[in-house]
């Protein structure tokens, strides 16, 4: 099983922008990638209740409407957009505050606050790289979204240690209670929905019993919903898991 794939997200697009109620489903479905992409950007992190997330949110929407399928990908396309609308905002909020509420080394600059050609030093760092963080930052932010998400499920990734699987037989039955969630038609939505592990459910797909589900009922929601979000880095740590899917 593809646990995430891009290559379809310029079609997707393309199909969604010339309807207002798919375009709204492609944009919440994409909003944990948009909030780890304007992290990126900025490097630092952001979160669903900062100004940055929602002039992010603005930019993709905007992108969608502009972006030309000839000329590339679309979320490559989508970070010159986000990058230069979070632009606007600081230099908008200079303007007014005649200071830069986020520091300008948030855009990779080696920038002085106090150069008297700070606009030209912020024209400079707005043509880095997006993809310019080490994959260490990356995991770094990949973490800290995980464990944003896992707080809805009262999750901490704390818990995760204790509730790993330790043994080898353990830890196959557990794969194949991941593998049974993923299974058509999958019931991952339903653990998303209810922020519960499906027990009967997943029981009617897979022999393994109620106690083993119980023990790990953490790591299993854990599991599932990184192998079902936009955690790539994460999940090479549950690999035997992702092989077998």
């Amino acid at each position: 099983m593809s646990i995430i794939n891009r290559s379809r997200d310029n079609e997707r697009v393309i199909a969604a922008r010339a309807d207002a109620e798919k375009k709204n489903a492609f944009l919440s479905a994409e909003q944990n990638h948009i909030l780890r992409l304007t992290s990126r950007i900025l490097k630092k992190s952001v979160t669903f209740s900062d100004d940055e997330w929602s002039v992010a949110l603005i930019a993709v929407s905007e992108a969608m409407e502009s972006f030309d399928d000839t000329k590339g990908d679309f979320w490559s396309y989508a970070s010159v957009v986000i990058k230069s609308r979070l632009t606007d905002m600081f230099r908008k909020q200079q303007k007014q505050h005649n200071e830069i509420s986020v520091s300008p080394e948030a855009f990779s600059g080696e920038t002085d606050e106090e150069s008297e050609n700070l606009n030209i030093q912020l024209e400079v760092s707005d043509k880095i790289a997006v993809e310019s963080l080490g994959p260490n930052n990356d995991l770094k932010l990949e973490l800290e979204a995980l464990e944003q998400e896992l707080s809805m499920y009262d999750i901490t990734l704390a818990d995760l240690y204790d509730a790993s699987p330790k043994s080898a037989k353990t830890r196959e039955s557990c794969s194949l209670v991941i593998g049974a969630v993923f299974l058509p038609p999958p019931i991952v939505k339903l653990i998303k929905s209810t922020k519960k592990l499906p027990i009967r459910e997943i029981m009617n797909r897979v022999n393994v019993s109620n106690k083993i589900m119980d023990r790990h009922r953490k790591y299993l929601i854990a599991a599932a919903v990184i192998l079902d979000g936009d955690y790539p880095m994460i999940a090479e740590y549950i690999g035997d898991i992702k092989n077998k899917m």
